[in-house]
């Protein structure tokens, strides 16, 4: 798997790939940060459990104010340590 941008796969690109396996059978479409990581561990990425965990909590998640511009805002935390991805459409708002 390669990122469009830099040609490696990114902790972003492989949160995103395991976001739909772990969520696919469940009803409320959520996940822990924890869950993320140790499913991707499993994996076998290269990526350690707090980058995973600080990526889902922070730099993906909204409305965390954006200081740096780097944040994408991708997933929403819906209760204390939970979290669902959000649509395009809120992505844009």
């Amino acid at each position: 798997m390669f990122s469009r941008h830099t040609g490696a796969v990114t902790c972003r690109d492989d949160i995103l790939a395991a976001i739909p396996v772990l969520i696919q059978a469940r009803d409320d479409q959520t996940f822990s940060a924890v869950e993320v990581a140790k499913f991707m561990r499993a994996r076998g990425t290269p990526y350690k459990e707090l980058s995973i965990r600080r990526m889902v909590t922070y730099d993906m998640c909204a409305p965390e104010p954006d200081l740096t511009g780097r944040r994408t805002q991708e997933l929403e935390r819906v209760e204390r340590g939970r979290y669902r991805v959000r649509t395009a459409q809120e992505c844009r708002s």
